[in-house]
């Protein structure tokens, strides 16, 4: 092709080569044009580059996506007018930049042409001409002089010229510019002449607005002083690479979103020079859905810690420039009267301080600046709870009150404080190891969570530490972070540059705390640094529903720095997984970033070590919605007997759950479906009943379904429920009288449990009294008994059944005395047994609340109290004594209990402290007579373990019912266990292998427990309500049945015990040979360690954790570790491993052993940092050792050889 070119355009190549002849020009100065001969003469400079045509490039037209073709001309000798470009040569290619500044690329998108920016092209040499190449997305492109474009040049596909390879010039000849001086020539004396004409310059651009902040759709103007010059402007957005110059014609405009624009501008008047640059730079104005103010939230005075008085903290501030609001955060155990304070209720009527700090602040309050005073809840170090800043409440709570001074309990307790009051506000601060970490902010429920919005990323110095606050986001909380100054010096403020921003409408302190509450707040480093985040349209702060990807839309603006610096987006576990760098002090960005991360927050590092950090948009899948309890309102249900069997809905959510439907199915067979419910309201639970007679016996499973919408998603829950059916005779019945306003009646449901056992129905009763019960319960009345009434419950005990009478102590009496109404029954039935008008007391047993007397005197000689024994504790509350009269007393006081006339009537209070009597009446009924409602729930709670004794209020009702209870098994090894039959109930003692204190660390519903004889898998383990996660080392003590799962032996748990009262005792496993690592007959359920060489590894899908690795040890025996999802570091909270396990490396692992899904046993691992490389021990080659024989012998060589050299250098010397 080249020669074909040459051939056909001799005639141009010889222009071009006469054109481009070095001249000679007047003495001095001479600007040449040299052609280069070569890759190496290739510098940086100006070059004109020309076809074997004689065409050259001329300037980028942007629109047209081209380059201008134009022929070289010289005006006088010298000037390639238009052709001239620069070359910058870099270490991977060569940057072509036209005459006005603007870069040439290849066009992207696998099209033809060429754009505006930085490029670099390589450039190829073939012994005569330079071509240049690139790239144009994902095929090869050549520049080209394009002859069906008139010349015109661009980047041509490389397949293109292929094709037709006679439309394309691809070489070039290269020209660079020299000034070269000239050799002096002799002057020769002429006559003197008349000056000439002196070019002058074209007037400067002026340009209005002159940069600054304007509005998109803002028009621009470009004036001059001389109104018949041509105007010429260029764009860029990186004030680097610039739009072809254009001749302005009228006003200009930037769109919508063009960020940052960078405007020069110059005119050409006639005949005159080009006049000189006007440069300016323009910033988009938004129009931002909130206003930014910037403040602090932590500091003290002399209420507390701190100095100077709360008057004059808030007078500092509020002159402190660029501060918009100011908080004061005293410790709540210094105020005066502290001990007395409560969060819900006003606490300037007790408080000196409490009304200062709320004063001072409304004092400098106005529309340019707002003071806030709180109180600062602030455990002692020893605790290590940590200390939360409390904003928006009548009053505040203190360390030292009982409800929060005690470990286990203050953090929880503090939090259902704040939640008890509507719009407090509260921060957790500078969580560290020093004042606590609030227990690695476990504890999360949606509760405690709306009632904290912020936490602190900086301590007193303001340098931001995201460690802590990435670790809130992981377990759940949904936080902003803040950065204050915790001022205990004064300088209130302007201490350092830390600031916190709120986005709100307004400054006001409602708009404030509304924001706060919100999250719409980021922390920063730098005091005037503006951040404006939205996720998919959704301001910071917010939450939204799940989506495939994600958009970032930030505004970024800092008018006292220069650049921005780096931008980074940051998802689960602190990992940024988007960079930019913003080289300008303001930009407006959109990034895109992968879904699936549940949040995603700002953070900016600027030049000067500046960080800014915002609060995160939540991508939230709506989890906390579901169905709460699906119940039945008897246990003992009979065949075609209607049935209430109620469902909860509940929404944790800050959503609306649109429920389209709900299903009733028995054994899988629709029964019922209700569709008109409407919604779950946000933060709300709705309850459902669904009456149902089911037609058959024996056991049935009920399945409820609900199904609905969030946010448009389809959403479906389910919950189960099985009960036995019986045919209606073989069904006993508790009848509850309710017709007369009786108390306790619904505190029941523990005497429906436990009456259920023996298939004993609770039916509470409004009206008749029924024919089928054995039993009658009759609680105090409200409203007196009829006759009517009366002669039933007569018949009733005539005709053999068993009655329950519960008095209540005599200041429950308000227009009706108890006691003589129950005595009226009594005295029907024809009983001599009688409920004393008192109240029973004991100032000992019940301590401040007398009236709560507990005793364990039962009556041996009576069958219903003979087994009980001293542990079981009877307990009355709130009621009166009885008078056995010819029947037997069951239960009586201690020495302690007596009587008194509460109401102080003067009725006789009785002798004796029976606190439960018993008389058999004539016809074969009986009466069961209690001074209280011994029956009720808080009377007879679940023991915390089957090694406890029920209640004694429990032990009489089980007697009475004729329960009989299960004895614990006997105590057996783990061992023992392990080689029983499967089916069978044991009961084992062992210490914790693993254990739920730390997330990352724990097994799902699923803890080990080992012995000096074995180890095995308890299962399914909850933690008991109100009980402290287990260490791994806890004494444990189990019942439960041995079962099979998959291969593995577990213990399905019927009831455990931690032993508090025994110290901790972690197993340290030896290092054992991998054959015996893995016999899971003789070692499964044990932790073990093993160690080997990695032969494999394997990992998730993004090849970032690793999931499984097999050792093989120095017996050619294989060892499988197992790394679950869920299962991290306990240092870093994460899985690096991969960083560290890699084939060929000795690696060391501690796992439990178990059977994998495919039956292959594994070490399950319970923490990353059990898996460790063992590196190789270095040897030194000084410390190797040759026999010492070996050691004399060459020493002894040595020492000849040496010897001889030197003798033979003297005689050799003495010679001469």
């Amino acid at each position: 092709m080249i020669r074909r070119l040459v051939a056909r355009g001799l005639l141009s190549v010889v222009l071009a080569a006469a054109l481009f002849s070095l001249f000679r020009l007047p003495a001095g100065a001479a600007t040449v044009y040299q052609e280069i001969t070569g890759m190496e003469e290739l510098t940086s400079g100006q070059y004109v580059l020309v076809t074997p045509f004689g065409d050259a490039p001329g300037i980028l037209l942007g629109e047209d996506f081209v380059i201008s073709a134009t022929k070289p001309t010289f005006t006088g000798d010298t000037d390639a007018a238009g052709a001239e470009w620069n070359l910058t040569v870099t270490e991977n290619g060569v940057i072509l930049t036209d005459a006005h500044g603007v870069s040439a690329a290849p066009l992207e998108g696998d099209r033809n042409g060429i754009a505006a920016g930085t490029y670099e092209w390589q450039v190829l040499w073939d012994g005569k001409y330079f071509s240049f190449h690139g790239c144009n997305g994902s095929e090869p492109v050549t520049l080209v002089s394009d002859t069906l474009l008139e010349n015109d040049f661009r980047a041509c596909r490389d397949a293109d010229i292929e094709e037709e390879p006679d439309s394309y010039v691809s070489i070039f000849t290269l020209y660079r510019r020299m000034e070269v001086q000239d050799d002096p020539e002799p002057e020769e004396l002429e006559e003197p002449e008349e000056p000439g004409e002196v070019v002058e310059t074209s007037p400067c651009v002026t340009v209005l607005p002159e940069g600054g902040t304007i509005r998109a759709g803002e028009e621009i103007t470009l004036t001059c002083e001389d109104e018949s010059a041509d105007i010429y402007y260029a764009v860029s957005a990186d004030g680097v690479n610039y739009q072809p110059d254009a001749l302005y014609a009228g006003p200009i405009c930037f769109e919508k979103d063009f960020g940052t624009a960078y405007l020069r501008a110059y005119s050409i008047a006639g005949g005159c020079e080009p006049g000189e640059v006007t440069q300016v730079i323009f910033t988009e104005e938004f129009d931002l859905d909130w206003n930014l103010y910037f403040g602090q939230l932590h500091a003290h005075t002399d209420i507390s810690n701190g100095a100077g008085s709360v008057e004059e903290a808030f007078q500092y501030a509020s002159q402190v420039d660029g501060l918009d609001f100011f908080a004061v955060t005293d410790h709540s155990d210094s105020f005066d009267n502290a001990d007395m304070g409560t969060i819900d209720a006003d606490g300037a009527d007790i408080s000196a301080d409490w009304a200062a700090g709320k004063q001072a602040a409304a004092s400098v309050t106005n529309g340019d600046f707002v003071g806030l005073f709180g109180f600062e809840m602030t455990w002692p170090e020893d605790k290590q709870l940590g200390h939360i800043s409390t904003f928006n409440t009548p009053g505040w709570q203190t360390r030292d009150q009982a409800d929060f001074e005690n470990v286990p309990t203050a953090l929880e307790n503090y939090y259902r404080a704040l939640a008890s009051v509507p719009g407090s506000v509260s921060q957790f601060n500078h969580p560290d190891t020093v004042h606590g970490d609030f227990e690695r902010f476990d504890h999360y429920s949606p509760q405690y969570d709306a009632a904290v919005s912020l936490l602190e990323v900086a301590g007193e110095d303001g340098v931001v530490d995201c460690e802590y606050y990435d670790l809130a986001l992981d377990k759940g909380w949904h936080i902003a972070p803040t950065n204050n100054q915790n001022n205990h010096n004064g300088q209130w403020g302007d201490a350092s540059d830390a600031r916190t921003v709120v986005l709100a409408k307004d400054l006001t302190e409602e708009a404030l705390y509304a924001a706060m509450k919100d999250r719409r707040v980021y922390a920063t480093q730098d005091s005037d640094l503006a951040i404006y985040y939205e996720l998919n349209g959704t301001v910071m702060g917010s939450i939204i529903p799940k989506s495939e990807s994600a958009a970032v839309t930030v505004f970024l603006s800092d008018p006292t720095d220069e650049a921005i610096g780096s931008v980074e987006v940051v998802a689960d576990g602190g990992e940024a997984i988007v960079r930019q760098w913003v080289e300008t002090s303001t930009k407006m960005l959109e990034l895109s970033v992968p879904g699936g991360c549940s949040y995603y927050y700002l953070r900016v590092t600027q030049p000067d070590g500046d960080v800014a950090v915002t609060a995160p948009v939540w991508v939230d899948g709506y989890d906390d919605i579901g169905i709460g309890s699906f119940t039945s309102d008897t246990l003992t249900p009979a065949r075609d007997e209607e049935i209430g069997l109620t469902v909860e809905l509940y929404n944790d959510e800050s959503v609306e759950f649109d429920l389209d439907a709900l299903s009733l199915y028995a054994d899988e067979t629709l029964v019922s479906t209700v569709s008109d419910l409407g919604e779950v309201a946000g933060m709300s639970t709705l309850d459902y009943t669904f009456s149902y007679a089911h037609p058959e016996l024996g056991v049935t499973e009920f399945r409820v379904e609900a199904v609905g919408s969030v946010n448009g998603e389809k959403r479906t829950y389910e919950k189960t429920l099985s009960l036995s059916f019986h045919v209606p005779e073989q069904v006993k019945y508790i009848a509850v009288d309710a017709s007369h306003g009786n108390s306790g009646v619904d505190k029941l449901n523990r005497l429906k449990a436990i009456a259920a056992k023996v298939n004993i129905a609770v039916d509470i009763l409004d009206g008749e009294l029924p024919e089928n019960s054995d039993l009658l319960l009759i609680t105090a009345p409200s409203k007196p008994f009829d006759e009517e009434f009366v002669e039933k419950v007569r018949t009733f005990v005539e005709n053999g059944g068993t009655v329950i009478l519960c008095g209540q102590s005599d200041m429950g009496d308000l227009n009706l005395h108890t006691s003589g109404e129950l005595n009226k029954l009594l005295e029907a039935m024809g009983a001599t047994v009688r409920l004393n008008d008192n109240t029973a007391w004991d100032e000992e047993s019940g301590g401040n609340t007398p009236d709560a007397v507990s005793s364990n005197v039962f009556n041996a000689d009576s069958g219903l109290t003979k087994s009980m024994v001293p542990e079981q504790t009877y307990c009355q509350c709130a009621g009166c004594t009885v008078n056995p009269g010819n029947g037997t007393w069951l239960v009586k006081g201690r020495d302690t209990t007596c009587a008194v006339d509460a109401d102080a009537d003067g009725q006789d209070v009785g002798k004796d402290a029976v606190l439960l009597a018993f008389e058999e009446l004539p016809g074969s009924g009986k009466v069961y007579v209690s001074g209280g409602l011994f029956l009720s729930d808080d009377a007879m709670k679940e023991p915390d373990n089957i090694w406890k004794s029920v209640s004694g209020n429990q032990g009489i009702v089980e007697a009475l019912l004729k329960i009989e209870r299960a004895a614990c098994p006997e105590l057996v090894t783990i061992g023992e266990m392990r080689s029983g039959k499967a089916g069978e109930i044991y009961h084992i003692r062992g210490w914790a292998t693993s254990g739920t204190s730390h997330p990352g660390n724990t097994f799902s519903k699923t803890i080990y427990l080992q012995d000096d004889t074995g180890g095995v898998a308890l299962v399914p383990f909850t933690k008991k309500e109100k009980e402290k996660d287990i260490e791994v080392g806890t004494p444990i003590e189990v019942v439960g049945r041995k079962e099979i799962r998959g291969g593995n032996v577990v213990l399905k748990i019927i009831d455990y015990d931690k032993k508090l009262d025994e110290p901790l005792y972690n197993y340290t496993p030896e290092t054992t040979s991998n054959k015996d690592a893995m016999d899971y007959d003789a070692n499964g359920g044990r932790l073990m360690q093993v160690e080997g060489k990695v032969t494999d590894v394997t990992y998730t899908d993004d090849r970032k954790v690793v999931s499984r690795i097999t050792l093989k040890d120095g017996d050619g025996d294989f060892a499988e570790i197992l790394i679950e999802d869920n299962i991290v570091s306990g240092a870093t909270e994460k899985n690096d491993l991969a960083s560290q396990v890699k084939k060929g490396r000795t690696v060391r692992a501690i796992g439990l052993l178990h059977l994998d899904s495919d039956g292959t046993p594994v070490l399950r691992v319970r923490n990353c940092d059990e898996v460790v490389y063992v590196p190789p021990v270095p040897v030194s080659l000084g410390s190797r050792r040759n026999p010492r024989t070996g050691d004399l012998i060459w020493i002894a060589v040595g020492v000849m050889v040496l010897s001889g050299i030197g003798l033979a250098v003297l005689l050799n010397e003495k010679k001469r």
